[in-house]
């Protein structure tokens, strides 16, 4: 993995996340309406099959052109659906990309990369405010340039 790409993944990683939630919840608003037109078709398919007898009846007609529309949606449903599973098991591996990684540092190392890339700290805020929150201690911007560049280069050496 490039460094370049490293990074990209670290500055999308929280948009990435929240992709994959909303990605996740559309998953589940079409399995739900891909359930209720199966439970449609069924009940439709039984009265039609009840109805068989009056073929010409427009009433059966209906149940049958409802029944067909059905099973059109579902087949666009389903194509959707293929469509999500692929964006979110692309999006999971972006994150787990990330989790992984940085789960190969040390807390100091992670909190800094996690402040600098994925919250947009500047070398200065995170000396100051984000390193003195974790470790009651203030750090230059210097020390906290070469901290990142070390923990990238870290994360990037893991393969």
């Amino acid at each position: 993995m490039t460094k370049e790409t490293l990074i990209l993944l670290l500055k999308q990683y929280k948009e990435n996340k929240a992709k994959l939630k909303l990605k996740l919840r559309e998953k589940e608003k079409l399995l739900r309406k891909i359930e209720q037109l199966k439970d449609v078709t069924i009940s439709t398919s039984s009265t039609e099959i009840n109805n068989d007898i009056h073929s010409k009846n427009s009433i059966s007609d209906k149940v049958g052109n409802s029944a067909s529309d059905n099973i059109d949606k579902t087949k666009e449903y389903q194509e959707q659906l293929d469509i999500l599973e692929q964006e979110i098991i692309e999006l999971n591996d972006k994150i787990e990309e990330i989790d992984i990684r940085l789960d190969a540092l040390k807390y100091k190392e992670k909190q800094i990369l996690i402040a600098y890339y994925i919250d947009g700290c500047t070398y200065e805020d995170i000396g100051n405010r984000v390193y003195w929150e974790f470790f009651h201690q203030t750090r230059s911007e210097r020390q906290i340039k070469r901290m990142i560049e070390r923990s990238t280069d870290k994360i990037i050496s893991l393969g």
